[in-house]
């Protein structure tokens, strides 16, 4: 059966979790790194889909394809991880000193991976510096005006939505940050319910085209904009960038994954096993609900 029931969805998930928690420093970089770039990508196709139909909406729709690929190749997404690893944490799989070593590198795999690919879009958005995204303004070519939308993104959410209001601005982050992971880990576990490649992809597609229709703040898509707008000249010094986006909407993404779907979900699902187990020993049937409930 394709279908795969909520109590070993959530055996998946710890499976998932613990695992992770083992990949070398090495794969995590590397795949961290496939993961932002792949995602620095899809933000770029979804802002010329947008731009160029006068209709964002089909932008965020296709956007998802990014995430389909890091779910199916077995990437390192750290905005997922933030559900997956405590699960592990918590069922005794893992600990938190290696989830944290994790979360720890696939940031810094992911914000690698979408440098790269932010430099690279800088380069060709301006014909290596031969172009001003300004000119956009004056009916320039569509790259100039994907270099001024990601300017103006960039503009926008550091310095109007949250350095202008100060606390209030820092806090709105962490929210913004909260509701975009957790629609995203929920495209994560609605991936895991399925076992084939066309359920996964569609079961993903709709929470993360739902993230990235309403504006909300996910830390690697976050990481291309705010690299890339700095470089295109939008004048907003990194540090900024870090302090007011990178930082708050990372502990928001955290929170999001972490309670709203690690947290529910591990709660209500997950079946300990002396519930399950006659007072009576019966190995055969131990054996059964062992292989059937991951041997936790």
């Amino acid at each position: 059966m394709d279908y795969v029931l909520p109590n070993e969805l959530v055996d998946g998930m710890i499976g998932a979790g613990g695992k992770k928690a083992t990949v070398s420093v090495k794969d995590l970089l590397l795949r961290g790194f496939y993961s932002g770039a792949i995602l620095g990508l899809a933000v770029i196709l979804a802002l010329t889909v947008g731009l160029t139909s006068k209709n964002p909406w089909l932008g965020s729709f296709l956007f998802p394809f990014g995430f389909a690929s890091i779910v199916l190749f077995g990437m390192e997404l750290v905005t997922g991880n933030f559900a997956l690893l405590p699960m592990a944490t918590w069922a005794g799989k893992t600990t938190w000193k290696a989830t944290w070593r994790n979360w720890a590198w696939v940031w810094f795999g992911n914000w690698i991976g979408t440098a790269v690919a932010a430099g690279l879009m800088a380069i060709s958005l301006t014909s290596g510096g031969t172009v001003d995204p300004a000119s956009a303004a004056d009916g320039g070519g569509m790259w100039q005006q994907v270099a001024a939308k990601i300017i103006a993104l960039n503009k926008a959410n550091v310095i109007v939505k949250y350095e202008n209001l100060a606390g209030l601005g820092f806090f709105l982050a962490i929210v913004r940050g909260v509701i975009a992971n957790w629609l995203v880990c929920l495209g994560v576990t609605m991936a895991l319910v399925s076992k084939s490649v066309p359920g996964k992809i569609l079961a993903c597609w709709l929470p993360i085209t739902a993230f990235q229709s309403m504006g909300m703040e996910h830390i690697v898509v976050n990481q291309f904009l705010h690299t890339a707008g700095p470089l295109l000249g939008s004048g907003v010094p990194f540090w900024k960038c870090i302090f007011w986006n990178f930082f708050p909407v990372t502990i928001g993404n955290i929170i999001g994954g972490m309670v709203f779907i690690g947290m529910l979900f591990y709660s209500t699902h997950r079946t300990k096993m002396e519930n399950v187990l006659p007072p009576e020993h019966d190995e055969k049937l131990e054996r059964e609900l062992a292989a059937e409930l991951g041997a936790r």
